[in-house]
C-alpha cells in the first residue's frame, strides 16, 4: 500500500503543480504588472470608485433579497416531502449547471418588452413595462441564480436537526415560527452564514447578469475588468480592479473556511411536517425559477409576438455558412465548446481524484485540498483571463481556456469526489494487499471500480460548467477561438434574436441532460457504496 500511496502522492504533487501554473503564477504575477503609482492612481479615479461602490451596493442588496426570499423556501425544503420538495431539490442545481447566458436568454423571453409577461399585461390593458435593462433586472437575475444555493445549504442543514429537539420545543408550547427562529435557526447558523458569504461572493463577481440584463449603464468589477482589458485597452486599470476583487473574495472565502465547523448531531432522521401555509409561496417561487428555463427552451421555436411556431432559426444556424458576428460557423463554435469542455473534464477529474485521494487521511493533504479549493473560489474567470493574457502571451488560446475551465469547475468536482473517497472503507484494499496485489492492480481493479460512478459524475459536472462558461471564453477566446456562449452573446448583441435563442436552447438541453445523468449516477453510486459497506 505504500507504493500506492507514493504513486498517488506523486500524482497529487503534479496536480498541485498544475494549480500553481493555472492560478498562482498568472494571478499573482499579473498583480505586479505596471508601476505601483499607476495602480494607486487607477484605484483612486472617480470612475473606478463609482464601480467599486456599485459593486458592493448591488451585492449587499442582492444578498439580502436572496435571504428574504430563500429562507422560507429552505425551510420548506428541510421540513416537507413530496413533489414540490422534489422540484425545490432540482432547482438547487441551477447555480452549478445552468449557463448564465442561457439564463439571460430565458429572462429576455420571459420579461422582455415583447416577452411573456408583457404580452399578458397587454391583454389586461396595462401595457408593457420596462423590466429588463434596469437595476431591478439585475436584482431579479441574482435572486434567480443564487437563492437556490441557500436552499441547498440551509435546507440540508435543517434536515439534519434532530426531530427530538423540535418535538421538545413543540411540547413546551412553542409555535412552528418560534421554534424555527429560536431553536432551529441558531443550530444551523453556520450553514446560513456560509451560504450568505457564498451568495455575496457570486453577486459581487457577477458578469453576464450585469452585462446583459443591466445594460451598459451598470458595471461590476468583473464587467469592468473585461471592459478595461479588451474594449478600452487599459490593462493597468484592469489589474487594479482585479487586485481589489481578489482581496474581497479571498477574505470571504477565508471567513467561510473558519465557519465551516458545524454543529454535529447524531442523525435521527428528519422532522417532517404535513401541511403549511408556505405551500402557495413555494409554488410561486418554483414558477419564478422554472418559467425562465422553460421560456429559454420554448423561445427557440415559438414566436411569442405572433404565437406561431418557427423553425427558420434552427435551419439558419446549421447551413454551414460563416457568421460575421462570430467569425466562423455556428457548428465550429459548438465543436470548439464540445472539444474544450471534453478535454477539461478528462484532465479535471484526474486532478480532482488525485488531490482528493491524497487528502483523505493525511492532515497536510487535507489542508492542501482546502487551500486549492479556496484559491479556485477566490479567482474569477475575468481575473484568470487577465492573468493568462499578461503572463502567457505566447500560449495558444485553447490551452488557456482548458486551464480556466478546470479551475472554474474544480471546487465542485473536488468536493464531489472527496465526499465519496473520504467515506470509503479500505478493508478491501488491505485484503487485496495481503493477497499480493500490486499497486497498479489495486488502483485499476479495486479503487477505480468503486469510485467509477463518482468520477463519471464529476467529469460531467466539469463538462457542463465548461459548456456554459462565458466570461473567460469571451476574453480569451474572442475572435480567435469563439465558443458557443460567445456565439450566443454576439448574435444577441447583433439582433439575431431567434438564432441566439435556438443556440441557447441547444446548450441548455445539453446541460440539463448532463444534470439528469449526474443525478442518476450519484444516486446509483450511493446505493453501491451502501451495498459495499453492508457486505464488508
Amino acid at each position: 500500500m505504500r507504493s500506492t500511496g507514493k504513486l498517488v502522492w506523486i500524482t497529487a504533487g503534479a496536480s498541485l503543480a498544475f494549480l500553481f501554473v493555472a492560478i498562482v503564477w498568472p494571478v499573482f504575477g499579473s498583480f505586479t504588472f505596471g508601476e505601483l503609482s499607476s495602480l494607486v492612481a487607477a484605484l483612486t479615479s472617480p470612475s473606478v470608485i463609482r464601480i467599486l461602490r456599485f459593486t458592493l451596493f448591488q451585492a449587499l442588496l442582492s444578498t439580502g433579497l436572496c435571504l428574504v426570499i430563500g429562507i422560507p423556501a429552505a425551510y420548506y425544503y428541510g421540513r416537507f416531502r413530496g413533489t414540490l420538495s422534489d422540484f425545490l431539490s432540482n432547482i438547487t442545481f441551477i447555480p452549478f449547471f445552468m449557463p448564465s447566458i442561457s439564463m439571460v436568454i430565458g429572462f429576455l423571453v420571459m420579461y422582455g418588452r415583447n416577452g411573456i409577461v408583457n404580452s399578458f399585461l397587454n391583454i389586461l390593458g396595462i401595457g408593457p413595462i420596462q423590466i429588463l435593462y434596469t437595476f431591478g433586472a439585475i436584482l431579479m437575475g441574482h435572486v434567480f441564480y443564487n437563492s437556490p444555493i441557500l436552499i441547498r445549504i440551509l435546507g440540508s442543514a435543517l434536515r439534519n436537526v434532530p426531530p427530538s429537539v423540535i418535538e421538545n420545543a413543540r411540547i413546551d408550547g412553542s409555535s412552528y415560527l418560534k421554534t424555527f427562529l429560536f431553536v432551529e435557526l441558531p443550530l444551523v447558523m453556520p450553514a446560513l452564514i456560509a451560504s450568505t458569504i457564498l451568495i455575496f461572493s457570486y453577486c459581487f463577481t457577477s458578469f453576464a447578469v450585469v452585462l446583459i440584463l443591466g445594460g451598459s449603464q451598470y458595471a461590476t468589477l468583473e464587467v469592468a475588468i473585461y471592459m478595461y482589458l479588451r474594449l478600452l485597452a487599459r490593462p493597468e486599470i484592469a489589474v487594479a480592479l482585479a487586485c481589489v476583487q481578489f482581496g474581497f473574495i479571498f477574505a470571504f472565502g477565508l471567513t467561510m473556511s473558519f465557519l465551516e465547523k458545524r454543529e454535529s448531531f447524531e442523525y435521527e432522521g428528519s422532522y417532517i411536517r404535513k401541511s403549511s401555509r408556505l405551500f402557495y409561496y413555494i409554488v410561486f417561487y418554483v414558477l419564478f425559477q422554472a418559467l425562465p428555463v422553460a421560456a429559454a427552451l420554448l423561445g427557440s421555436i415559438l414566436d411569442l409576438g405572433r404565437m406561431q411556431f418557427v423553425f427558420s432559426g434552427l435551419l439558419d444556424l446549421f447551413r454551414g455558412e460563416s457568421v460575421s458576428l462570430i467569425g466562423t460557423t455556428v457548428a465550429r463554435a459548438l465543436s470548439n465548446s464540445l472539444l474544450l469542455s471534453l478535454t477539461a473534464s478528462i484532465l479535471g477529474v484526474a486532478i480532482a481524484f488525485a488531490v482528493a485521494w491524497s487528502s483523505r487521511r493525511a492532515r497536510v493533504g487535507n489542508r492542501l485540498m482546502r487551500i486549492a479549493s479556496l484559491l479556485c473560489i477566490s479567482v474569477t474567470p475575468a481575473i484568470l483571463s487577465l492573468g493568462y493574457t499578461i503572463q502567457y502571451r505566447q500560449v495558444h488560446a485553447s490551452v488557456l481556456m482548458v486551464m480556466l475551465y478546470i479551475v472554474v469547475s474544480f471546487p465542485v468536482a473536488l468536493n464531489l469526489v472527496y465526499s465519496h473517497v473520504s467515506s470509503l472503507d479500505l478493508q478491501i484494499i488491505d485484503a487485496a494487499r495481503v493477497d499480493g496485489a500490486c499497486s497498479r492492480q489495486i488502483l485499476l481493479r479495486i479503487i477505480f471500480p468503486i469510485v467509477r460512478n463518482t468520477l463519471i459524475a464529476a467529469a460531467m459536472v466539469i463538462f457542463a460548467v465548461s459548456m456554459g462558461e462565458f466570461a473567460g471564453s469571451l476574453i480569451l477566446g474572442g475572435d480567435r477561438l469563439p465558443t458557443v456562449t460567445v456565439a450566443i452573446y454576439r448574435m444577441l448583441s447583433g439582433r439575431q434574436i431567434l438564432q441566439s435563442r435556438v443556440l441557447s436552447a441547444l446548450v441548455l438541453i445539453i446541460v440539463i441532460s448532463v444534470m439528469i445523468i449526474v443525478t442518476k449516477i450519484t444516486a446509483d453510486g450511493q446505493r453501491e457504496v451502501q451495498s459495499t459497506d453492508n457486505t464488508l
